[in-house]
């Protein structure tokens, strides 16, 4: 029996159908973003990925999940997706990479789907945005982690995706009736050299047929919604999670590590938000420090204007298990 699926579920779905994101051809090498991310996560934190449990809710077409579960060989990873099209083409992925560890489902997360198991990571990156009910998604992304589990987020930022919502109102009002028509936006969009692409990391293609799938995910989504530190609170509120750290930010094409401390103490080398750059004084300093944490987040929100942000959201046993004194100091209880 085929699972019940919402309008705007099935519009995202048929939207994927024609444009799956990342394109087929897209080469894995410039998909490395959410490997990245994971590295700089354990370089950070006792906590490790190999061996784990781990769930990508929202697989896509593949292409970043393959890259982690080449790298985590001795972890289990379950790729799961509303889009039997993109589905197929990570399955194509799998086979070319001979990948043993990664298996995948055709799962709506609109709906109940307890029955997969229990799992100790979960990523949803790029994907609660686009669902008809992100609450509901994420609670039912959260009754899958296990009681010493996190969950990473990728979630669309309001302030620094101001200007693309202008864009893709620009190209459905210029569309009038035909604003569902993707092929007429796509020639719209390239006509008014809408296609710079901020995602928060350089992006690349290598022939139209991804730049279209690229430019329908940026300006011609079929359902998104965008968000600041407030709204994505109120969101994990609902979820029954412990709380929540932000672990970095993407402001145009540039990917930064989160660290709401006036002097961050951040070892890597590794771009990163900086107050102390920006509030140089005694006078500004003092105020800055006056603050609350969720105060601080707000400045540092206003200045950097994000596109994005990267959540994590902790149970409250992986919370007591955390090393990670960035993390910890950015932490929010919910």
């Amino acid at each position: 029996m085929k699972e019940k699926i919402d309008e705007i579920t099935k519009k995202v779905e048929d939207m994927y159908k024609k444009y799956p994101y990342p394109s087929p051809s897209t080469d894995p090498s410039q998909t490395n973003e959410l490997l990245n991310l994971l590295k700089i996560f354990e370089l950070e934190s006792s906590i490790k990925l190999e061996g784990k449990n781990i769930l990508d809710a929202g697989t896509g077409s593949g292409h970043r999940i393959t890259n982690v579960a080449e790298f985590y060989k001795k972890s289990n990873f379950l790729g799961i997706d509303v889009s039997e099209k993109s589905l197929q083409i990570a399955k194509q992925l799998i086979k070319q990479k001979k990948i043993t560890n990664l298996k995948l489902k055709n799962i709506n997360l609109m709906n109940e789907f307890s029955k997969i198991g229990k799992f100790d990571i979960i990523l949803c990156m790029g994907v609660l945005h686009h669902l008809s009910n992100p609450i509901k998604g994420l609670k039912n992304i959260k009754n899958v982690l296990e009681k010493d589990g996190i969950i990473f987020l990728y979630l669309y930022g309001k302030l620094g995706g101001h200007n693309r919502m202008l864009n893709k109102k620009l190209i459905s009002t210029l569309l009038g009736k035909d604003h569902s028509n993707y092929e007429k936006g796509i020639k719209i969009a390239r006509e008014l050299n809408l296609n710079n692409f901020e995602y928060g990391w350089n992006v690349d293609f290598k022939n139209k047929k991804e730049e279209d799938s690229l430019i329908v995910d940026y300006l011609l989504h079929a359902n998104e919604i965008l968000y600041d530190f407030d709204e994505i609170e109120e969101l994990l509120k609902k979820s029954n999670l412990y709380g929540y750290a932000v672990f970095g930010i993407t402001a145009g094409t540039d990917g930064l590590l989160f660290d709401s401390r006036y002097e961050s103490k951040v070892k890597l080398s590794i771009p990163q938000t900086n107050i102390s750059n920006i509030l140089k004084t005694k006078f500004s300093k003092k105020y800055y420090e006056s603050l609350n944490l969720k105060d601080q987040h707000r400045v540092l929100e206003l200045l950097y204007e994000p596109n994005g942000y990267t959540i994590i959201g902790f149970t409250k046993k992986a919370f007591e298990n955390l090393t990670n004194k960035r993390l910890k100091e950015n932490f929010i209880k919910i």
